[in-house]
């Protein structure tokens, strides 16, 4: 028999069933009878999935935190403060050291392991957050993915974080994608081979320490950045931002030479030229441009055989677009596709593929 009836409750209590609506997705009547049913467990002494008592597991757990902070390894910290320290420091990457203050890598080896700590230390922490794995079968694993779920999205993000690094530097699985959803938290791993052990996986970085380099830049030349932040706010980025030989070439009307360009990209890749698809040298490039600020926008099509790059920008004087339209020239000559080049008041349209006419630019 479904029993409804209308009832009133106060936010206080409304906050209190939280972690019940997290784990139901916001359905108010599911929660209410998780919440009933909890309770009724731990006044009745029953016993949970695991065969322990619901109210002696929840006694020891509380006397397990008590007992941290006492020896003050723990500290109280609001719900709501902790949660805006997570937020505002996402995209920076926690210290190696830290993660081994949590999981102790003499004792943890494997990723059963790992899930087993995980969710006991979870639930003695009262974060409610549940961890499974999937891996290949092996001593090392290829491939893996870790699934959170449940308990406050900004501690599961925290949670993912640490658990990636520890997997990325004890056993050598760097991060390939990252599903985030209201109650649910996936990372997805590969296996990868790195000698330098001091620096982080290229997939770690990306998907969790986006701001980290961004961030030690401003942390050696604050008042620089603070500076520049400023004033280019205050002219509505309406600045250049390019190299100083660059410059130079401009207002001698001396540009720099294609042998110089190819130079300039591999100090800028790390490769020469010839390592990347087109595809790749027009995402590259459309960066490059962006940062720059010469233009004012940037259109592209990577399509295969129809590939483009249309620049508009604001110059009207003749000799200024000439210029412009023979740097970026020389830059789309350095990488070694042909193209051809259009221009109107206001953009430069190169175009690359098949079917290219009598003004193509192509290096012999």
């Amino acid at each position: 028999m479904i029993v409804r009836k209308n009832i009133s409750i106060d936010q206080c209590y409304v906050d209190k069933l939280k972690p019940f609506l997290e784990k139901n997705n916001g359905n108010l009547s599911a929660a209410i009878r998780d919440a009933i049913e909890t309770a009724s467990l731990a006044l009745a002494g029953k016993t949970g999935e695991n065969g322990e008592k619901v109210s002696s597991q929840v006694s020891q757990n509380a006397e397990f935190r008590n007992g941290l902070i006492e020896e003050e390894e723990f500290l109280l910290v609001h719900h709501t403060l902790f949660e805006w320290l997570i937020k505002n420091t996402s995209g920076l990457l926690i210290d190696e050291s830290t993660v081994y203050e949590i999981i102790n890598p003499y004792k943890i080896k494997r990723i059963p392991e790992i899930v087993s700590y995980t969710n006991s230390l979870n639930e003695k922490m009262g974060w409610k957050i549940k961890v499974g794995a999937e891996y290949s079968q092996g001593p090392e694993p290829e491939t893996a993915s870790l699934t959170l779920s449940n308990g406050n999205s900004c501690f599961r993000e925290i949670m993912a974080h640490s658990l990636a690094l520890y997997l990325a530097k004890q056993m050598k699985m760097d991060v390939q994608g990252l599903f985030c959803k209201s109650n649910v938290t996936k990372v997805y791993f590969k296996r990868f081979e790195f000698l330098d052990f001091q620096k982080v996986p290229k997939g770690l970085e990306e998907h969790f320490g986006y701001m980290e380099s961004t961030f030690r830049e401003i942390q050696k030349k604050p008042e620089f950045w603070k500076n520049l932040i400023k004033t280019y706010r205050q002219q509505n980025y309406q600045r250049l931002s390019m190299q100083r030989k660059t410059f130079e070439a401009f207002v001698s009307g001396d540009l720099p030479s294609v042998a110089e360009m190819r130079r300039n990209f591999e100090l800028i890749t790390g490769r020469p030229p010839a390592a990347f698809t087109l595809t790749e040298h027009i995402m590259i490039f459309k960066e490059i441009y962006l940062t720059d600020n010469i233009g004012s926008e940037i259109e592209i099509c990577t399509e295969k055989g129809r590939e483009y790059v249309k620049l508009l920008h604001d110059y009207s004087d003749r000799k200024v677009c000439e210029s412009i339209t023979k740097y970026y020239s020389n830059i789309f000559k350095s990488i070694n596709y042909p193209f051809k080049v259009t221009t109107s008041p206001h953009m430069i349209l190169f175009e690359f593929g098949k079917n290219l006419g009598s003004t193509d630019f192509s290096l012999k």
